[in-house]
């Protein structure tokens, strides 16, 4: 068996760019027919599979560890140690007991989110096409083992180090590997052993891409024994860093710890002054420095974002980087391609077009093709690179319009095979977006015949004859006028044109060069139609009420995008509509100026996408551009969000934010959606954690100031803010879309979460609430003797009404009044295990006595609820005040 022969890896690697292709076969045990599954099992067992080691999230241990080493969590359980050495058991025992339970809590949230980041990046899994036993079929890039023959296309991600076979122009971006922007030439010609990595022009490496031509090459080495794999630098999915928003969250906890820290200073040495003991002023800090720092506020951040993941993955979205998750709820402009996006994404021959005639496709029942258009579909087969893959979900390989004219040959039950193996393909000059043609040779006989594809606007000045009813003759400038209103006609309603044209050559002569085209004979044109999708008029509708405008960027004809433009409910009057070759004519200054009249670009060139999505950008909008070809790829990363599509090619994908994974126009608002809902709950979760920080730090520290005795005890400040207020926070981080979220215009990029209105929402509520709570202290004060009874009725109405607040902060954008309080379940279920918490400590005899809380009376009860009443309708005052100011800034319909 082969797999005997094949040489062991050592620190003595073989020189693979020295060794001609028959050696590497020879060393390696393959063939040029690939390797048998046998084969590929073995060497599976023997190499392992083809991945790369990445961070894996830690255990739940050590996450459940992190949660006590948080600088406050140490305060508190030295404060907890400090109680217990002066024989205060009651109150060392519930500081211990809150730092357990917000510990667990904290492992929960934290051990879940991390799980769920997990699973999102473990569906991201390149594909690769493989020889095997002379098949080419699709695998997954960790099946890849030496000896593997790769079957390498444009677009395609290189996922093992190979040897060249086989190039026909074949082109590869190796700056993952050595920096090197520009792509690199490939050929499978023996090199010197002196030649450095970057120079080795018969070697295709791991992370590299392809972005022109095609080839074949031999896998000498995978996983760990690439070269990315030996120098460490792992291609795989980077470790997310902490988003803008979490590093904008992170500095103001910062703040708030110093703003805190020097408040409860200021208030230790007055409670010192006002005669209270050291022990008793150090344990009222430690409870005041923890119930003022909203500690739980990056964790509640990091659940938003990731549940947000998995709510977007739901919508068929996947998020590949966790930092664009907050971008996306600021996206004004979508700068969609036509194909698969707008429109199905599956092209379809509709039309056959000779110069005498037009022919719907498929062609009537028992009508039979006539000898032009056999010539034509002869070409369709044969200058054209989409491929038959076993295997593979979708058997056709290739572009969409490959695949289409593929699919047509086949549906005509044309042996493919039978025909290229008749006439088999000898040079080349491969497809190029630039360019918009194909160029392939064929020996046939004693000649070579030469088909060209494209384009109409390229190929026809390519040809001098035409041929009808099977004579050639000279193209008269009255037949090229009349070649153009066709081509008009069928543009405008939408059919996307190929030209096909052929002439032969004499073998023995030099192939033809992009420099040297000419002299071809034209046989007609294949109409192609993508279908508009479904919902697309109704889904463009939709974003432009959420104050997002489409764009259409396509390579198709001017014609044909306005076409499908008006179809979508794009404006498609003549000035809304710019073709490539107009924007070359402009600056970049005055494509800014000009582009908020512009709707539509056709004919654009990659290198366009970039100046679209600069100029857009330059206005101050938020961008998101899809693609899905290897030429998109620096119009993705130049975007705000790059978007690739699911169908897209894996460089597309690698250079994206999102993929979407079916394609569909209204999958990207649904995105877009979600990233609004994100960005409200972090908003919602930050007011309620700083508002209730606030009212507590006022209260108590007003309390010391005045010299009156202290309205809350330590422990049960801290009964109230780490254990009966954390389940309310965890419902409120799972609160679901508000009915309007996608009636709001853009959040501006740049927009904080506390903005001036939020500010004056937390202190209306911190101020409303200690009002009342001072006014009612100061009564109880001077009504009541016993201490024990006031702090009982204070613990319950701090405790309950922060309960009740919550829902005051579900929305900022209407009253408590007109929306439904109890819309989520989760924050229900929350408030009600926070409700629970607060009756077991007033309620149960050994709670009582750990927290020296007596029974309240009847009237107690009453004037709490009242007390929560009038906040509430406080802060609903507050809110309506906004609501109405901003009224008049509400979204007017984008013409």
């Amino acid at each position: 068996m082969r797999i005997a022969m094949i040489e062991k890896k050592d620190s003595e690697t073989p020189l693979w760019h020295t060794r001609s292709v028959a050696e590497t076969y020879a060393t390696l045990g393959s063939t040029s027919h690939g390797l048998s599954a046998i084969e590929v099992a073995l060497r599976v067992q023997r190499y392992g599979e083809n991945v790369l080691p990445s961070r894996k999230s830690d255990p739940w241990w050590k996450v459940f560890a992190r949660q006590f080493m948080s600088p406050m969590m140490v305060v508190l359980l030295v404060a907890a140690g400090i109680s217990l050495a002066l024989a205060d058991v009651v109150d060392a025992g519930v500081i211990a007991a809150a730092v357990v339970i917000n510990s667990v809590i904290g492992f929960i949230q934290e051990y879940k989110a991390n799980k769920a980041l997990e699973e999102l990046r473990s569906l991201v899994q390149p594909m690769s096409v493989v020889l095997r036993e002379g098949k080419e079929v699709s695998v997954s890039a960790v099946e890849i083992v030496p000896g593997d023959i790769l079957v390498l296309h444009l677009g395609d991600r290189v996922t093992a180090d190979a040897r060249i076979l086989e190039s026909v122009d074949l082109l590869v971006n190796e700056s993952a590997l050595t920096g090197e922007s520009l792509p690199v030439h490939k050929a499978e010609t023996v090199l010197e052993s002196q030649v450095s990595l970057a120079e080795r022009t018969n070697m295709m490496y791991t992370g590299t891409s392809v972005v022109g031509g095609r080839g074949k090459a031999v896998v000498v080495a995978t996983a760990l024994e690439t070269e990315l794999g030996r120098i460490a630098r792992l291609v795989q999915e980077t470790q997310e860093t902490r988003t803008p928003l979490q590093v904008q969250l992170g500095r103001l906890a910062r703040w708030l710890s110093v703003l805190v820290l020097g408040l409860v200073v200021v208030l230790f040495m007055a409670g010192l002054v006002s005669g209270r003991t050291v022990v008793e002023m150090f344990e009222m800090s430690v409870a005041l420095s923890v119930a003022a720092i909203p500690e739980g506020l990056i964790v509640s951040v990091t659940i938003i974002l990731a549940i947000g993941m998995q709510r977007i993955l739901y919508r068929k979205s996947l998020m590949r980087r966790l930092v664009a998750v907050e971008t996306l709820g600021s996206v004004s402009i979508i700068c969609s391609d036509k194909t698969g996006t707008i429109t199905q994404g599956e092209m379809r021959v509709t039309h056959l077009v000779t110069p005498k005639q037009t022919w719907t496709y498929p062609f009537p029942v028992g009508e039979e093709p006539q000898t032009a258009m056999r010539t034509m579909f002869k070409i369709m087969a044969l200058c054209n690179d989409a491929v038959m893959v076993e295997g593979d979900p979708d058997p056709l390989r290739g572009s969409p319009t490959e695949r289409a004219l593929l699919g047509a040959v086949l549906e005509q039950h044309l042996d493919v095979k039978t025909l290229s193996f008749h006439l088999p393909r000898v040079w080349e000059i491969p497809f190029n977006s630039a360019y918009k043609y194909m160029v392939t040779a064929h020996a046939s006989g004693k000649k070579t015949d030469v088909f060209l594809k494209g384009a109409p606007d390229v190929v026809l000045p390519f040809c001098t004859k035409i041929k009808i009813d099977g004579k050639e003759g000279a193209v008269a400038p009255s037949r090229r006028a009349e070649l153009n209103l066709q081509m008009l006609s069928l543009s405008r309603k939408g059919i996307r044109l190929m030209a096909l044209a052929t002439r032969s050559v004499d073998p023995a002569a030099t192939p033809l060069t992009r420099q040297t085209l000419g002299d071809f004979t034209f046989l007609g044109f294949v109409g192609l139609r993508d279908p508009l999708r479904p919902q697309a008029r109704e889904q463009i509708e939709a974003a432009r009420a959420a104050g997002i405008r489409t764009i259409m960027v396509t390579g198709d004809h001017p014609e044909t995008a306005r076409a499908i433009g008006a179809e979508a409910g794009l404006v498609a009057e003549p000035e809304s509509v710019v073709g490539g070759s107009e924007l070359d004519g402009w600056s970049d200054e005055e494509l800014t100026r000009r582009v908020p009249r512009i709707s539509i670009y056709a004919r654009v060139e990659p290198r366009h996408k970039i100046r679209i999505v600069n100029a857009w950008q330059q206005r101050g909008e938020v961008v998101a551009m899809t693609g899905d070809g290897v030429n998109d790829a620096p119009a993705l990363k130049a975007a705000d969000i790059g978007i690739a599509v699911g169908s897209g090619t894996e460089v597309a994908k690698q250079a994206s934010d999102m993929v979407i994974l079916n394609n569909d126009l209204g999958t990207i608002t649904a995105a877009i959606e979600e990233g609004r809902v994100i960005f409200d709950n972090i908003r919602k979760t930050t007011v309620y954690l700083l508002a209730d920080s606030f009212t507590e730090m006022i209260l108590i520290g007003g309390s010391i100031l005045l010299g009156l005795p202290i309205p809350l005890l330590p422990a049960q400040i801290l009964w109230i803010n780490l254990v009966a207020d954390s389940f309310p926070n965890v419902g409120l981080t799972l609160e679901p879309a508000e009915k309007d979220v996608m009636k709001l215009p853009p959040r501006p990029r740049d927009e904080p979460v506390l903005n001036r209105e939020m500010l004056l929402i937390i202190f209306v509520i911190g101020a409303v609430t200690d009002l009342l709570l001072f006014a009612l202290y100061w009564w109880l004060l001077g009504t009541i003797g016993n201490i024990e009874d006031i702090r009982s009725i204070m613990f319950a109405a701090v405790g309950i009404d922060s309960l009740l607040y919550i829902f005051a902060v579900k929305s900022f954008r209407q009253t408590i009044f007109r929306m439904n309080p109890f819309s989520n379940l989760w924050l229900v279920v929350g408030v009600a295990i926070g409700f629970g918490l607060m009756l077991l400590a007033l309620l149960h005899p050994f709670f009582q006595t750990i927290f020296e809380i007596t029974p309240l009376a009847l009237p107690d009860w009453g004037l709490l609820l009242m007390i929560g009443v009038i906040k509430l309708v406080a802060i609903e005052l507050t809110k309506e005040f906004f609501l109405l100011r901003n009224k008049k800034k509400m979204l007017t319909p984008i013409p």
